[in-house]
């Protein structure tokens, strides 16, 4: 019986990659295709045995078309049953010519490798990508406006941790991230869904919803830590940072919505913010047709928004750093379905017709958009663990490499790439469902980011001249 899993190779370059030739010693699978510019392939590999004593192997050797940088694509065993990537013929901007790369192994599942190219023809891969992304990436990122540029996104990015609010919470149901904020942002993410409530008279995050006329919910991160926590990172790297803040409760007071006063008091706090951007007399000003240069050429910037339901206004604080929806307009729809196909196909219907960046005003869709890939628990999953948020959103990170990068085009694709469990690409909640179990965190959503950007949205001349 062979051993099998799937390396999913995404090209973010403007050059085809050419399989220039393959060999394998004993294994059940082993056939690699030509990768076309700007699409990826995922690829099905099979060791002959899942046994320690065969000598199984293979090689896979690609060349850039038009170029003469290469690469090679190693499996080995009895070593392990990892595949590699050596840089024999190139090297990124994180690793030398010659370097090997380990990508590990995942039976039934895939690792990815992911390979992109600026508009400076310098290489970006999936292997130690820089934490700057953003800064690093100026060079090709920084007269494009916000509305043309792929980002990482967090949904729920308070609830990386629980703490018991209803009756019938659990962690399973209610915490939606595994990292903590300040590894969220390590990590690539730059969108974050805060959703701040009233808990025992403090601001923390929470994640709650009303079932049949009753609030089910309970607690993550406080506002405080998180505020430290984006300090702590702009103290360090200056990066874009996009904060939304929606759902707000007072679960002190039978879950009703923040007062004026409430309010005020939450953005007294957030002024405690660093680098926050700070525009007197914004008016209606849409910050998504910013370039990227005005927010960080020469330093950090917070940008908040601030989800206001009726009769609640920013008052003066509308010219200390908070924001209103009105100047940072988003499509942001998710699918409320716990089906991986449903949801998929719903969200990239969805980019599909509401993205149409071209120069033509009268034919343009370039609202800044959300492609919600995450799946939501329904009745039937409440009871299962095994269907812990979660563990739901690790079952759909192979397929954002592979089926959503495939649907994006140099016309229609998305502003973020919003996750549950962001950076987390195996199940942490494990037998016997207690709490999340250590797994590992993966840089391979803000590489894909930097893919969009490099080999998909570069395409598009109307994007690269920053209109």
């Amino acid at each position: 019986m062979g051993y099998g899993g799937y390396m999913t190779l995404i090209n973010g370059s403007p050059y085809d990659w050419t399989l220039a030739g393959q060999h394998s010693y004993q294994m059940s699978t082993w056939n690699w295709p030509t990768v076309s510019a700007g699409k990826s392939n995922k690829v099905y590999i099979e060791y002959g045995t899942s046994g320690s004593t065969r000598d199984d192997g293979g090689e896979a050797y690609y060349a850039l078309s038009d170029t003469s940088n290469t690469f090679e694509i190693q499996a080995k065993k009895p070593s392990d049953f990892h595949l590699y990537v050596t840089l024999n013929g190139m090297s990124t901007k994180t690793n030398p010519r010659g370097a090997t790369i380990d990508e590990g192994f995942r039976h039934n599942g895939a690792v990815n490798w992911i390979l992109s190219a600026d508009e400076s023809g310098a290489f970006w891969s999936n292997s130690a990508p820089p934490v700057d992304w953003m800064q690093q990436s100026l060079g090709s990122l920084g007269n494009r406006t916000l509305r043309h540029i792929c980002m990482p996104g967090s949904h729920d990015a308070g609830m990386s941790s629980y703490s018991p609010g209803t009756v019938g919470a659990n962690f399973e149901n209610t915490q939606a991230q595994y990292l903590d904020m300040y590894n969220q942002l390590l990590f690539g993410s730059r969108y974050f869904d805060i959703r701040p409530v009233v808990s025992d008279g403090v601001f923390v995050s929470g994640h709650y919803s009303d079932v049949d006329g009753i609030w089910v919910g309970g607690n993550g991160q406080s506002i405080s830590d998180i505020i430290a926590a984006i300090n702590k990172f702009t103290a360090q790297y200056h990066e874009l940072i996009i904060i939304n803040l929606s759902h707000t409760l007072d679960t002190d007071n039978n879950y009703v919505d923040l007062s004026q006063a409430q309010w005020n008091q939450l953005f007294a706090q957030l002024g405690s913010i660093n680098n926050r951007i700070l525009n007197a007399n914004p008016g209606n000003t849409d910050f998504s047709n910013n370039v990227l240069n005005d927010f960080i050429q020469n330093s950090a910037s917070v940008l908040i928004i601030a989800q206001l339901p009726g009769g609640i206004s920013l008052g003066d604080y509308a010219n200390q750093g908070i924001f209103s929806q009105a100047n940072f307009p988003v499509f942001d729809s998710y699918s409320n379905s716990n089906s991986a196909e449903t949801m998929e196909a719903d969200q990239l219907q969805k980019l599909a017709a509401n993205r149409n960046i071209v120069a033509d005003p009268g034919s343009r869709k370039d609202v800044f958009h959300l492609l919600s890939w995450t799946l939501t628990q329904q009745p039937e999953d409440v009871l299962n663990p095994d269907r812990a948020i979660l563990n739901l959103a690790v079952t759909v990170y192979d397929d954002l490499f592979s089926t959503a990068y495939n649907a994006f085009t140099p016309e229609s694709f998305p502003n973020v790439l919003y996750m549950d469990a962001y950076a987390i690409r195996d199940k942490p909640v494990l037998f016997p469902y207690d709490k999340p179990a250590a797994v590992t965190a993966y840089p391979d959503v803000y590489a894909l980011a930097m893919a969009v950007n490099n080999g998909i949205a570069a395409r598009n001349s109307y994007v690269t001249s920053g209109s």
